[in-house]
């Protein structure tokens, strides 16, 4: 059945409660975290800073600048920008980044509302997809476009049986808000589009003609962020693509890491369960695919394996599809089982979902301790100060668990007006510049990230003597060392100002 199916379901009301269930259950990371273990959440708070207060600190105007344009990428600026000076800028951040995949299961929701007439089991599948490697990572502006796509798409097929005009005219300003988010949430919206329209092109075939003409009509309503992109990357800042070294492993990669962040056992083990009880239930004809969702999984999995790493400057553009792609995937599908099939099923998920997120609020809890403790060095660094931070990193990999370590030295921009090097630098797109005269192997993310252990995870000081040797007292005053675990042999014949177990404070001399 291709329409839109608006039957009771008796068990819909208790679907529906677990999958609102999961939206309080994604909540729990961020109440035990002040600062959440999401790699990039506390370099954008830096920047975020710059721009509530640099107009009204000497101390920032000496190391940053900070320009509005409109640029594809601003969905939480402004909204920090909006909030920020009633909650202050890390708690304003802090409560965005808890929002988001409350927002993203709402968008699930209602994508299955307005296709099926109710939420079924493959929605409460799709919301064990919120917490995935896009989120920890810190992606704010893509999760917030991601999930402002899906309820644009939600509307999209709710009003797909009203007249073209009503269609544009109410969809065409949905989709500016989206791209103004992130770009790549309105290219994800327009295929979801193109999938849903390539549906009903097919059931068409008979009127194939008059189907097409109508379908362009309505895609109009997606063409104004096609101008304002075209817009914004022919003012100077030119388009910047890249695959990036070891090609085919980091596309496969993508999918091994759809949920990474906490445990590699119950991220990767709740892909491979949660995907191996739809293939079983798809062979006993308990599922079959809608493909006006469908599609746009089809869609969204080609645009991963080919697109470039790096989209307008942004890392990581293919690998924060995937996640996306699945839980799309997911709710293409749609339960022909019994009842009570259907609420097992949601249940179990639920049930998944709610010991990885404990795994993962258990982490953060313990990790937000940590950084409590590494912060209070900052105590003792007057306002104004000039920071070189460096966080110990391995150089062989990177782990499997996100922690907020790689840009928490931003903090220092929010709590002492400092400079650090913690501010990654993406032609066109931000709106912050660091002004601050040094080198940019000095300046820049990603200088703080220093290889401090080899594979075998010994510790090693090459890294280390280097980054100091480039440093004078007449341009840094403190060097703030981080993720340290436990070593003591960072600076000979220098004392710490501060120290605990995962980090040091040394002032230049």
């Amino acid at each position: 059945m291709a329409g839109r199916s608006t039957s009771s379901h008796p068990h819909e009301p208790r679907i529906a409660l677990w999958l609102g269930a999961m939206a309080l259950l994604a909540l729990l990371p961020f109440a035990v975290a002040q600062t959440p273990s999401m790699t990039d959440w506390a370099g954008h708070v830096g920047r975020y800073h710059v721009m509530l207060a640099a107009g009204h600190s000497p101390w920032l105007n000496r190391f940053y600048a900070f320009d509005w344009h409109l640029v594809g990428n601003l969905g939480v600026d402004l909204l920090v920008w909006w909030i920020g000076p009633w909650l202050g800028v890390e708690r304003a951040a802090w409560a965005i980044a808890a929002l988001l995949p409350v927002l993203t299961i709402a968008g699930i929701a209602a994508v299955a509302r307005a296709a099926y007439g109710r939420v079924g089991p493959g929605a409460v599948i799709a919301g064990c997809c919120v917490f995935g490697n896009a989120m920890l990572f810190g992606f704010l502006n893509f999760c917030l476009a991601q999930a402002l796509a899906l309820l644009a798409f939600a509307a999209w097929i709710a009003l797909r049986e009203r007249t073209w005009w009503v269609h544009l005219a109410l969809l065409a300003p949905i989709g500016v808000v989206v791209w103004l988010a992130h770009t790549m949430g309105w290219g994800v919206l327009v295929l979801l589009a193109i999938g849903f329209e390539l549906e009903r092109l097919w059931r068409r075939r008979v009127a194939r003609l008059p189907a097409l003409g109508d379908a362009a009509l309505r895609g109009l309503a997606l063409a104004p962020p096609l101008v304002l992109t075209l817009l914004w990357r022919s003012g100077g800042a030119g388009a910047s693509f890249g695959y990036g070294a070891d090609l085919l492993q980091r596309k496969l990669m993508n999918w091994v890491v759809v949920l990474r962040g906490g445990s590699p056992l119950l991220d990767i083990g709740s892909v491979l369960l949660l995907g191996a009880l739809v293939v079983l239930l798809a062979w006993r004809g308990k599922w079959r695919v809608d493909w006006r969702i469908g599609n746009g999984a089809v869609l969204l999995v080609l645009a991963c394996l080919l697109m470039p790493s790096t989209v307008f400057n942004s890392w990581g553009a293919d690998e924060r599809l995937a996640p996306l792609a699945v839980l799309v995937a997911a709710l293409a599908l749609r339960w022909r089982g019994s009842a009570f099939g259907a609420a097992r099923l949601a249940l179990l998920a639920t049930l998944l979902f709610a010991v990885r997120i404990g795994v993962i609020a258990w982490g953060w809890h313990a990790l937000d301790m940590q950084y409590r403790s590494n912060l209070a060095a900052l105590d003792l660094v007057p306002r104004g100060s000039r920071i070189e931070a460096m966080v110990l990193t391995n150089g062989c990999h990177a782990g499997w668990r996100k922690t907020a370590y790689p840009h928490l030295p931003a903090l220092a921009i929010v709590r002492r007006d400092a400079f650090v090097n913690a501010e990654w630098p993406i032609v066109g797109a931000p709106l912050l510049r660091v002004t601050y005269p040094v080198p940019d192997a000095l300046r820049y993310d990603p200088s703080q990230m220093i290889d401090a252990f080899d594979c075998a995870g010994r510790p090693t000081t090459a890294a280390i003597t280097a980054r100091l040797a480039q440093l004078s007292p007449q341009k840094f005053d403190f060097v703030w060392v981080l993720d340290t675990h436990g070593r003591t042999d960072l600076w000979p014949g220098h004392t710490p100002l501060y120290r605990d177990a995962s980090s040091a404070l040394y002032r230049m001399r």
